[in-house]
């Protein structure tokens, strides 16, 4: 977070929304955690926001920036926390976010915040799952956000891969915390790091990030090395018939 200000140059409609959605998170906060101590969250996830929060947001707000993204998938879109991040940075890329978020209630919250931030338009939600909705998308995704079931974190990677473009991101959120995740994270980044077509690495914004890149190395390889070109040697002039240095 820059300065301790990530909504500081952002439209004013967009930065409204994100700061009514933090202060929703933090009142939120402690009974999320009550309820994941005493095991009970999942029964009541529809309720919470469960967010990546601000640093994780900005994080990926400049993820997309920076690869030119134009076609974002996000899957796990909650009401819309990440989603505005995401789509904010999309509008200025030209692209497109789709998101995917099963709960009906959450996704109507969703679309009431992209139309507050003036965002709608440059994102398509829907209820259907990854391996279904990925086929359906133009190609190449070039960004991919993982935020939802830790234990369905495999598959919808694998359902997204392939479609990933070369130098594309997948990022995935949760994996430094919360701890009762790290059998199901272990497991995510084992099949991450069995990849001959990607680097991958924590970053600790957030929860964690796992940010892996799909690599180019065949064509790297392919590729020609150009030959430098020849140049004659230019003996400099002296000046004022002074010696050469």
């Amino acid at each position: 977070m820059t300065d301790g200000a990530p909504h500081a140059r952002l439209d004013p409609r967009v930065a409204a929304v994100l700061r009514a959605l933090e202060e929703r998170s933090r009142r939120e906060r402690a009974e999320v955690e009550a309820l994941r101590a005493a095991g009970a969250l999942r029964g009541r996830t529809a309720s919470f926001m469960l967010d990546v929060g601000p640093e994780a947001g900005l994080f990926l707000n400049i993820l997309v920036r920076s690869v030119r993204a134009r076609t974002v998938l996000e899957v796990g879109g909650s009401v819309g926390y990440s989603t505005v991040w995401l789509a904010e940075a999309v509008r200025a890329t030209g692209g497109r976010v789709y998101s995917i978020e099963p709960v009906e209630g959450k996704r109507a919250e969703q679309r009431a915040n992209l139309r507050a931030a003036g965002l709608e338009d440059v994102v398509e939600l829907t209820a259907c799952e990854a391996p279904e909705l990925v086929p359906a998308l133009p190609a190449p995704l070039d960004l991919v956000l993982l935020d939802h079931w830790k234990e369905l974190y495999v598959r919808d990677f694998e359902a997204c891969w392939p479609a990933v473009a070369p130098g594309g991101l997948v990022v995935a959120d949760n994996i430094l915390t919360p701890k009762k995740n790290a059998v199901v994270i272990a497991g995510y980044r084992r099949r991450i790091a069995g990849l001959s077509d990607a680097r991958s690495q924590v970053v600790p914004v957030g929860a964690g990030l796992e940010v892996t890149v799909k690599c180019e190395d065949r064509l790297i390889d392919e590729r020609s090395v150009p030959t430098a070109p020849s140049v004659s040697p230019v003996t400099p002039t002296p000046r004022d018939g002074g010696p050469h240095r």
